[in-house]
């Protein structure tokens, strides 16, 4: 099925203007042809420059009974209402097509795919494939090539969702992107170009998991949301699946809070519903909407109605929704904490100077008398007569009376006082601003640290096979092969690769115009 390319230290193609597919497919077990079959497929396209373009996932009913539960957390269950492969296989060519398609041991998609599509009389020759366990061990020297080691020295994170096939597409897609961009020596794609695939009908039938939840500092509905597949055409989301999604997300914030329990549940009623990342974004905004529309159906919404949107746009990462309810609440309480707080003044007068002042009072926390009493701190005048009795009143009171601009004056001198604080130093921001300016001047950019493991030159095919093929006393036997090939052989385009009795990975790897032939053990058992 795949003609295998390498990305090599030779003259080649620029990978960062070409297209990939990262694939990764779950399997109820690792011989399809003992009768195991895919449960999940995971696909991210990317562009080599790491423009991610479009993502793919789905569980799959695999029409056999998984027994592999523990390796990648996939119950019977959860595939009871997914889609046959059969229903997804459309969708899969799709996205698949017109890319360079790359596995962390491609063998194991390659004989899964043959096996899956070979049962819908669908043949797929030449398809061009990249197998990043062979590349990683020709240009790095350092042992562990499991994708979860590979994917931390090269990112510096630990995959999330791992062993779910979105999670480790996506984890997958971020180490070749890094890769490429920060090789120390510039790496060029040598291997036949991107291929257009036959057209199967598409269903558009997705049940995508959300793998790997936690609360994290975000919520559990934010890493709900982020582990669903970012399409860019999102298929509408199933009704049934949806109105259970919805019951769900009601019964979980009716006290405010989402618990792991709760996400859990949620996590499976989305795949059922077939949410992504867009179309359960816009559930989650939907539903807030609507519980703010319920909440100003009486015209005001009152401080208990509103701390429940709050939480619940919390969980929801909808916050936006309510911004201006919250902006009011803030104003209001920032007036009634402002550094006029505790000053009530009493207005004498309507005119344009006097409003302008009292506006700038309350909003600085003031309160507006009516009438001339002891707690009046400060009468404005605004062209009231001497026989106005609140002003005779208020003089024989010992109230300071003030013009509206004296008014102002003063109010503003107070405001400046209370804002500058016990400690306030002008210098201090001056000094914090000139060291912050040092430091970003010294920091220069660091070499990599995974570039002490560069090869000073990659793999010859040779060296390969002596080092990742031939038989080593302390590998595990049960998950090795033996493999005879000439270390300079010339071979064509489609690799011609003699394997064991258990088919390892064969790389076909670009060195001035030779292809590396090479194969190797069994994908998820191996690697030391």
């Amino acid at each position: 099925m795949f003609v295998r390319g390498q990305l090599t230290r030779q003259r080649g193609v620029d990978p960062r203007a070409l297209t990939f597919a990262f694939l990764n497919l779950e399997t109820t077990g690792l011989y399809p042809n003992k009768g195991s079959r895919v449960c999940e497929v995971g696909i991210v396209r990317m562009r080599g420059d790491g423009v991610v373009l479009d993502e793919y996932s789905t569980l799959v009913n695999p029409g056999v009974r998984i027994t592999n539960e523990e390796y990648h957390e996939i119950s019977n269950a959860d595939v009871k209402h997914a889609p046959t492969f059969q229903d997804v296989a459309g969708d899969v060519l799709a996205y698949l097509g017109g890319a360079i398609v790359v596995g962390h041991h491609l063998d194991h998609e390659e004989r899964f795919l043959t096996a899956e599509f070979g049962r819908l009389g669908v043949t797929l020759p030449g398809v061009p494939g990249l197998c990043t366990l062979v590349t990683t061990r020709v240009h790095l020297d350092r042992w562990g090539y499991k994708l979860e080691n590979v994917a931390n020295l090269i990112t510096g994170e630990w995959p999330a969702a791992l062993h779910s096939a979105l999670g480790d597409s996506r984890a997958l897609a971020g180490t070749l992107a890094k890769l490429i961009a920060e090789a120390p020596q510039p790496l060029s794609w040598v291997g036949p170009p991107p291929v257009p695939l036959p057209a199967l009908p598409r269903t558009g039938i997705v049940a995508p998991r959300a793998a790997g939840l936690r609360k994290g500092t975000a919520g559990w509905l934010a890493t709900l949301t982020a582990r669903l597949p970012r399409m860019v055409v999102s298929p509408p989301p199933r009704p049934d699946g949806l109105r259970d999604y919805r019951a769900l997300l009601a019964h979980a914030l009716a006290d405010g809070r989402i618990v792991g329990e709760e996400a859990a549940q949620l996590a499976v009623a989305a795949a059922r519903a077939g949410l992504t990342q867009g179309t359960a974004r816009q559930v989650h905004e939907e539903f807030l909407a609507e519980a703010r529309a319920r909440a100003e159906e009486d015209g005001v919404v009152t401080s208990v109605e509103l701390k429940e949107l709050q939480r619940a746009a919390k969980e929801l990462a909808a916050s936006h929704l309510i911004d201006d309810l919250e902006e009011a609440a803030a104003a209001n309480r920032a007036r009634g904490n402002g550094p006029l707080k505790g000053w009530r003044i009493l207005p004498v007068g309507d005119s344009a100077d006097v409003t302008e002042v009292v506006d700038y009072a309350v909003e600085h926390g003031a309160k507006v008398a009516v009438n001339v009493t002891k707690t009046v701190r400060l009468v404005i005048n605004g062209g009231a007569g001497q026989d106005d009795p609140r002003m005779a009143k208020a003089a024989a009171a010992g109230i300071d009376i003030m013009s509206p601009d004296q008014a102002r004056k003063a109010m503003e001198a107070e405001s400046a006082k209370a804002s500058g604080g016990l400690f306030a130093d002008a210098s201090g921001a001056e000094v914090a601003g000139r060291l912050a300016a040092e430091r970003a001047a010294g920091n220069r950019p660091r070499r990599p640290e995974w570039h002490e493991f560069w090869r000073p030159r990659e793999l010859t095919p040779a060296e390969y096979h002596a080092r990742f093929v031939e038989r080593h006393d302390d590998w595990d036997e049960s998950s090795t092969i033996r493999i005879t090939l000439p270390a300079a052989a010339r071979v064509p385009a489609a690799p011609v690769v003699t394997a064991g009795k258990k088919s390892g990975c064969a790389a076909v790897i670009a060195v001035g115009g030779l292809l590396v032939g090479g194969a190797f053990e069994l994908a998820r058992q191996l690697i030391a």
